[in-house]
């Protein structure tokens, strides 16, 4: 009896915590807000530099597809396995983006969002991004600098200059380095997500007591978020992005 009732509650925790990822995390009252904000903005704003063949690597459940097909031929999806992503997936072939199983200068442009921290050999992945690539073929990518661990296999963190110097070496040229956040909206959601996410969502003992608190919670994120956001403009500094993305082309 007991065990069934500890299993309906997690359950029940796992069910608000995805339901708190799909719809609260539009708005100001939830921890990762500025993250997905500037994420999805930064993605959209530069899906015109897409064309031809586009493949994404580590697609889960393909997210971005519909911003990319005005400009794309073909849009496909590699994930790991058919088990992996964070919700599952929506993947058209499964492999290593390591050992891509695909032929030399086979695509036009590749997406890699939010995946390349996830991967123990990125010089390997980045040398068979320009592999598969096609002269004037275009990578477009995002990766955490300032931001918890959150995955078993989280190996990396890339710093303004990192990925860069990674796609240089394999051939690759740099158009575009550029922070998705300035260091106030990065200290803001990094404290949102440490005490509600990791407190009150994922702690077991506290969950209890964040739902039933959980209007006074939801207003403490709206405040800090919102004191993010204005300091970010008061204050400008960008030494503390959470996260970059880095636009690089094959001659």
């Amino acid at each position: 009896m007991k065990n069934s009732l500890v299993q309906s509650f997690r359950q029940i925790q796992q069910k608000d915590i995805i339901w708190s990822d799909r719809y609260l995390s539009k708005t100001l009252f939830h921890a990762g807000f500025w993250v997905r904000k500037r994420l999805d903005v930064a993605i959209a704003s530069h899906a015109k530099l897409a064309h031809g063949v586009l493949l994404d690597v580590g697609c889960g459940a393909k997210p971005y597809e519909k911003i990319f097909e005005p400009y794309v031929e073909h849009y496909f999806g590699l994930e790991y396995s058919p088990e992996s992503g964070y919700r599952g997936n929506n993947a058209d072939f499964c492999g290593d983006a390591a050992a891509l199983p695909l032929a030399d200068e086979s695509v036009d442009t590749i997406l890699c969002t939010e995946v390349l921290e996830h991967l123990s050999n990125p010089e390997k992945t980045i040398a068979e991004f320009a592999r598969v690539l096609r002269p004037s073929g275009t990578v477009i990518t995002t990766a955490p600098f300032v931001y918890p661990i959150h995955d078993a296999q989280d190996f990396f963190r890339y710093s303004p200059d990192g990925l860069a110097a990674i796609m240089q070496r394999h051939g690759l040229t740099i158009d575009k380095v550029k922070p998705l956040s300035g260091t106030a909206v990065t200290l803001a959601a990094m404290i949102n997500l440490y005490w509600y996410e990791i407190g009150f969502m994922w702690t077991k003992w506290l969950y209890p007591v964040g739902l039933v608190l959980r209007p006074a919670l939801w207003l403490i994120c709206f405040v800090v978020n919102v004191l993010g956001g204005i300091f970010e403009f008061i204050l400008p500094s960008q030494h503390l992005s959470f996260n970059h993305i880095t636009i690089a082309k094959k001659s």
